[in-house]
């Protein structure tokens, strides 16, 4: 007896919790009946929601060279990511304005990191991001460098492509965007980058402190290849590669702080005179252009550069401490503005009233164009240098 009466107590108290137990249930779905008495719809798992086929001028694409590109709203404290592209190696974007469509060079390894390489452009539809196709670019010859300007660029009225090869040997493809179809390569011997010039070409800066101005015909081969005066002094002031366009003339930092503009618009361009960054004043600072992506420019004409105070030798690509504004047609700084963080790349979105971008280590800060910091986004997982590019 004394057995079936020692079972038979933890089985009535382990009920008396159970009913215990159901009635504190109850009890609370009463409460969140009454507090919720609408309760939320079931999420529907995937959603797929597509973008608008303009995007606006508050979103710009960050490429975090070589992990993803991302296509987010930098204009609303909403902050939210927009789209993912896929990226791999040293990838590459280019955003056409005629087509709904975006373009993204890359490679990959058949083993992860080694085995067969393939190099290709895939074609991504900007409502869904969807790929609509690639083209494979031949000779496994693309240059895998940290996404910089230069690596890939449009001509022709964005039908063709031109793709930065180094192998170390240089070339450019040239690819029909149109077709999907590869149309040739063009030799480049000595020179890096490509910078497009007149109707249907490109210009490269060469190692002898010229830039080579190849003409192409409407097929993607050499029309014509034409050569400047050296004027980039490579051993004592050489130029740094990034630059902006400004009404058809490029713009070009040197490492000690000069501005070098070159007039693309012909095929053959114009170099035109330099003119120094720092005023006589500011000499003793020892304030220099530095970081990745240096300089940007606006509508109005006007040009930002990242400067960088107490600079020397190999400080070059270091966050800067601030950006100094100047008008291009006087040549004159006219406004100095400090950064709350010391930032690597700049960019200005192409709103009425834009935004001037900055990517300050593991975040992208915003400010207006007057210097006023109005909010700044998390970067997630990024540790390298950060190439930036608006939407149009």
């Amino acid at each position: 007896m004394r057995s079936c009466t020692s079972k038979a107590a933890p089985i009535a108290i382990g009920v008396r919790l159970a009913l215990i137990a159901v009635a504190a249930c109850a009890a609370a779905a009463h409460a969140s009946t009454a507090e919720f008495p609408a309760p939320l719809p079931a999420e529907t798992i995937p959603k797929v929601e597509s973008l608008p086929a303009k995007y606006p001028t508050g979103w710009s694409f960050l490429n975090y060279s070589g992990d993803r590109i991302e296509l987010r709203n930098v204009g609303s404290d909403s902050r939210e990511v927009k789209g993912q592209l896929q990226a791999h190696d040293s990838a590459t974007l280019l955003v056409p304005d005629k087509r709904p469509e975006i373009y993204v060079a890359d490679t990959v390894w058949s083993r992860g990191s080694r085995g067969v390489r393939t190099d290709f452009i895939t074609i991504y539809d900007t409502k869904t991001l969807n790929p609509l196709g690639e083209i494979v670019l031949p000779g496994g010859k693309r240059a895998l460098i940290t996404s910089m300007e230069g690596l890939i660029a449009f001509t022709d009225e964005q039908r063709m492509a031109l793709v930065f090869n180094f192998t170390p040997a240089s070339s450019v493809t040239v690819v029909d965007l149109v077709k999907r179809q590869v149309l040739g390569e063009v030799e480049i011997p000595g020179c890096s980058l490509v910078y497009p010039s007149g109707t249907r070409g490109f210009s490269t800066l060469c190692s002898s402190g010229t830039m080579l101005t190849v003409r192409l015909d409407a097929n993607g081969a050499v029309a014509g290849r034409s050569e400047s005066a050296a004027f980039n002094p490579m051993d004592t002031d050489p130029l740094f590669t990034a630059s902006t366009l400004v009404g058809g003339i490029r713009y070009f930092p040197s490492l000690h702080g000069r501005i070098q503009p070159i007039d693309m618009r012909g095929d053959a361009v114009k170099i035109l005179p330099d003119w120094p960054l720092v005023p006589a004043a500011d000499a003793a600072g020892h304030w220099r252009p530095s970081g990745w992506q240096i300089v940007a420019g606006d509508e109005q004409k006007q040009l930002y550069v990242l400067m960088q105070a107490d600079a020397h030798e190999g400080t070059h690509k270091d966050a800067a401490n601030e950006v100094w504004v100047f008008n291009t047609a006087t040549k004159a700084r006219i406004k100095r503005l400090r950064l709350a963080r010391p930032g690597s790349s700049i960019a200005l979105t192409h709103a009425a009233e834009p935004l001037m971008l900055v990517q300050a280590g593991e975040r992208l800060d915003v400010y207006e164009t007057g210097g006023n910091l109005v909010r700044s986004l998390d970067l997630p997982g990024f540790h390298t240098r950060m190439q930036i590019e608006p939407v149009r």
